[in-house]
């Protein structure tokens, strides 16, 4: 490395390589002189700089030390002044950047730089030539071997500083400064430059070399091949044989070969070797960007057959705290597994998310159908297809089966392409010990604790958990989820609207009966709406995974739904005493004592209007009946005497069986 640096007309030695890379000094040692002034700094370190020290002021010990290691600047300090007149040439940059050779090329980066540099130095070696006062500075007191000198500092330049392809000889680097003073820029570059071996196939031998290489079904497997096959048509078609090389350089041409690849090795491999990557930024708020995709559950199971299976999971991912949201196991991925994972991911948020990224494959066409995924976020937008850099829920599964599912030996491994060799399945061991997998269950329950793991591991950037990183954020315009954005989301409409009943309101889902009533505020049946809503059809929209509640709707005149009431599923109670606990009890008499009140009110309230239009019985001289079961014969009321018969009686005549009163009361 470059220990010594002229600054200022005086030689200076580079601070860290006193103190760390020549272990001369100790740091603390280096900050106590120059602390104390034994050191003079002719330069301070910083804002990319590195601190020099004057080599003429240090202690004599130092010094000794100093030129053992690495040279006394005054005998080999003539390189270092060449450079510190060396500058690069901007226009000469420009030049070669701009150069364009007779093929239609440009040239290639690391020629720029070579006659950049190449122009720069002979720059210098004139300028050095040309001013006395310079050239003693920079070539000592010798001045009768000036070009020797200066070829002696062009050899001995660092070619990784400045690369270059000057003549090492004295009278050749002569005649080339004096042609370039004469010609300029263009005779730097080399006459045979780009006129390789590749420029000896035709036109017409250049097509047919790229269709056999790309030839699909006929496929040539290596260049050898192709040079081998290319020179037996050479002689068929009177062309001269090639070299394989040629055929190389032409083949692997950088223009050649996209025309090629996507052919050779398929298009998804040319649009990951040629396609532009977007660089993008993530998230920094939870709920902006939801990622949701399917993949397999890496974990290999066994069935009640005893055979050997995976399973696959759909995992909706927050893209900014990577926390697992929602997920589901199925089979395969549908619009079911889909519909969960986003119910459990919306249940785990509590909001809804700004925009979801989802590809389009799966049941996906039925969520968009339905309007479901517009219903839970502002933007949905599919991502490219076969594009998982475009996903980062893609690079955190592979995190996920890497870090936490790789664990575990029933482990499958990752896909086909993995190339690690623990990222694949000992298949010897699983093999061995086919017998002991795990059923589906305990897979499900293992995923599940995975989960967890994962959410609760340090987040790669702010170091807390995944969990912990979400729940710190909020996104003003992630709106919160209320119980109406449930319905529309999650809830299903059933077609066919249902009559409500003298015993409630009662449907059969997947072949199971659901029988529910409204009740009031206290718990108790709401008799009120229960009278309007016998006889009357509606509409319900209920949660599939959970039946417990339901929602009433009628439509409109315009035929649009609207909410009416909610509805739970029916007080059940045990009929017979012997099961039946006090609570229950209390409960039946509250709405006994309810049904009855009502049953008076209602008579009550028509008998009064009746009255006032002299149409009761009475006033036609008739007798009105008792409520059954509620009241006995009316104080006041004028009965004839005769014989006596109640609705229990005709009843038990006209069925021929014991009359018994029927005292069941609808709840």
């Amino acid at each position: 490395m470059e220990v010594y640096e002229f600054y200022n007309n005086k030689w200076g030695v580079l601070s860290n390589w006193l103190f760390e890379k020549s272990g001369i000094l100790l740091k603390t040692t280096y900050k106590t002189l120059t602390r104390r002034k034994h050191l003079i700094l002719l330069r301070k370190g910083g804002n990319g700089r590195t601190a020099l020290v004057e080599f003429d002021s240090m202690r004599s010990d130092i010094k000794e030390k100093v030129i053992s290691l690495a040279g006394d600047p005054y005998k080999i300090g003539k390189k270092y002044s060449f450079i510190e007149y060396l500058e690069k040439d901007d226009n000469a940059e420009k030049y070669y950047n701009e150069y364009i050779l007779e093929s239609g090329e440009f040239l290639p980066e690391n020629r720029k730089l070579e006659y950049t540099n190449n122009a720069s130095i002979l720059n210098t070696i004139s300028k050095i030539i040309n001013d006395t006062l310079i050239r003693r500075r920079a070539l000592g007191g010798n001045q009768k071997k000036i070009w020797e000198n200066i070829a002696e500092i062009i050899k001995n330049l660092d070619k990784s500083k400045w690369p270059h392809s000057l003549p090492e000889n004295y009278r050749r680097l002569r005649e080339r400064l004096k042609l370039y003073q004469n010609h300029g820029y263009q005779i730097l570059i080399h006459k045979n430059y780009c006129h390789t071996n590749s420029q000896k196939l035709t036109e017409s031998s250049k097509l047919w070399l790229l269709a056999k290489w790309s030839n699909q079904v006929e496929r040539i497997t290596s260049v050898a091949q192709l040079h081998h096959e290319y020179n037996q048509f050479a002689l068929q078609e009177g062309l001269k044989p090639v070299e394989e090389k040629t055929i190389y350089n032409f083949i692997y041409d950088e223009e050649v070969m996209p025309l090629w690849y996507g052919h050779k090795f398929g298009e998804l491999k040319y649009k990951e070797k040629y396609n532009y990557q977007q660089k993008t930024k993530l998230p920094t708020l939870r709920d902006s960007l939801w990622y949701s995709d399917g993949t397999k559950l890496n974990f290999f199971y066994l069935t009640e057959d005893g055979k050997m299976e995976t399973i696959s999971v759909y995992e909706v991912m927050d893209a900014y705290s990577e926390v697992l949201l929602g997920y589901h196991i199925s089979k395969e991925e549908n619009y079911q597994a889909q519909y969960s994972a986003y119910r459990m991911a919306i249940q785990f948020s509590g909001h809804k998310p700004y925009q979801i990224g989802f590809d389009n494959q799966g049941g996906h066409k039925k969520l968009e159908v339905g309007n479901f995924l517009n219903k839970i976020a502002h933007l949905t937008i599919k991502t490219q297809p076969y594009n998982g850099k475009s996903k980062t829920i893609e690079n955190a599964f592979c995190r996920l089966q890497t870090q936490h599912l790789a664990r575990y030996w029933f482990f499958t491994g990752q896909n086909i392409q993995a190339k690690k060799e623990i990222s694949k399945a000992n298949m010897e061991f699983i093999l061995a010990n086919k017998s002991s997998l795990p059923s589906l269950d305990e897979v499900k329950e293992i995923y599940k604790k995975v989960r967890e793991e994962w959410n609760n591991s340090p987040h790669p950037i702010s170091g807390k958990t995944r969990k912990q990183t979400y729940l710190d954020s909020q996104n003003e315009k992630a709106p919160k989820i209320e119980i109406w954005d449930m319905v529309n989301c999650f809830w299903v409409e059933r077609k066919q609207p249902v009559k409500w009943s003298s015993f409630g309101f009662s449907f059969t889902e997947k072949k199971v009966s659901y029988d529910y009533f409204v009740y009031r505020e206290d718990g108790l049946p709401d008799l009120n709406f229960h009278e309007k809503a016998v006889d009357q059809s509606f509409y319900v929209k209920h949660d599939p995974e959970d039946m417990s509640m339901i929602y009433l709707y009628q439509k409109d005149t315009q035929g649009q739904l609207r909410f009416v009431r909610e509805a739970v599923l029916k007080t059940e109670i045990h009929r017979g005493k012997q099961e039946q606990e006090k609570i229950e009890a209390e409960w039946i008499k509250k709405v006994h004592n309810q049904n009855k009140n009502k049953r008076i009110q209602r008579r009550d309230e028509m008998d009064d209007i009746l009255k006032n239009f002299n149409m009761d019985a009475e006033s036609y001289g008739l007798v009105k009946p008792n409520l059954k079961g509620l009241e006995n014969s009316k104080v006041g009321r004028k009965r004839k005497k005769v014989q006596s018969e109640d609705i229990g009686s005709w009843q038990k005549k006209e069925s021929g069986y014991t009359a018994v009163e029927d005292v069941r009361e609808l709840y």
